[in-house]
């Protein structure tokens, strides 16, 4: 488990799992803000972010750290993952990127959280498969409703090369 004071990481390629938590997730602010590609706005308060986030984390096969680490007064996460396909698109699962930017506030919890999920067609992806398991429990216009049909989402906009390593057992 990290910790507030833990200096910077920069990990190997531990995939499919590693011993990381985000310590930030636990101190969530009465009035925290999640904005994120993956939402068409953004949620407000801990137990709504708390929510949402603890079903997100499950959606991934593992998570791949790039970084993560103190930088200032910010927390920052880079991590790949995998997330399940649809029958129609990628059933075997597709790639998908994150960085995170955690800003805590002056008593030191996490007051807001801004996730760059990447390539667009994978956040589209992960915004549907919120939808899918939420239905109408968030706004419901905070989700992709649109169609996650292979030839919609089917766009190769990664950031580049990565490190590869072993995620079939993922």
């Amino acid at each position: 488990m990290t910790t507030p004071n833990e200096i910077n990481r920069k990990l190997e390629n531990q995939a499919p799992h590693l011993n990381y938590y985000p310590y930030w997730l636990d101190n969530l602010a009465p009035d925290v803000i999640l904005q994120g590609a993956v939402f068409n706005g953004e949620l407000r308060g801990a137990e709504q972010v708390g929510k949402m986030l603890s079903f997100a984390r499950s959606l991934y096969a593992f998570q791949d750290f790039r970084f993560y680490g103190k930088h200032g007064n910010l927390f920052l996460e880079d991590y790949r993952s995998r997330i399940r396909g649809t029958e129609a698109y990628h059933p075997s699962g597709v790639e998908i990127y994150n960085f995170v930017v955690v800003y805590f506030n002056d008593a030191g919890e996490t007051s807001q959280l801004v996730m760059n999920h990447r390539p667009q067609s994978a956040a589209l992806l992960f915004s549907s498969l919120l939808t899918e398991h939420f239905g109408d429990a968030f706004d419901p216009n905070l989700f992709y409703r649109g169609d996650a049909r292979a030839d919609v989402l089917h766009h190769d906009l990664s950031r580049g090369s990565w490190p590869l390593g072993d995620v079939s057992a993922a």
